[in-house]
């Protein structure tokens, strides 16, 4: 499947947890196939008209996003991943999200 591109210009988006390393089940640190990259995880509050909830987003990037609790952020080139796991006869599916790095937003006026 393609990649689906999400629209972020509607959505305010807040750091939750500050970013750590995505790791493999060995407590490695995960690298993206395509670029090498580290992978980090950061969950984000997505905050919309009348709508609000948390999101577990994948940033691949060389660095750690320098961004903390609370600090208003843009994700940059963000894309959701639907995904389909079927294991011992159940299946479970969800939507992962990815970007490509977080722009903290400045708030002072």
């Amino acid at each position: 499947m393609g990649r689906l591109l999400l629209d972020t210009s509607r959505v305010s988006y807040e750091v939750s947890v500050n970013p750590v390393p995505k790791l493999d089940q060995n407590g490695q640190q995960k690298f993206d196939r395509e670029t090498k990259n580290p992978m980090w995880t950061v969950h984000l509050y997505a905050l919309s008209e009348g709508a609000a909830e948390v999101i577990n987003v994948t940033v691949v990037n060389p660095v750690m996003p320098p961004v903390t609790v609370r600090q208003p952020v843009q994700p940059l080139d963000l894309e959701a991943l639907p995904w389909v796991n079927d294991r011992d006869g159940k299946v479970r599916s969800g939507v992962a999200f990815r970007a490509s790095g977080l722009t903290p937003l400045d708030t002072a006026a």
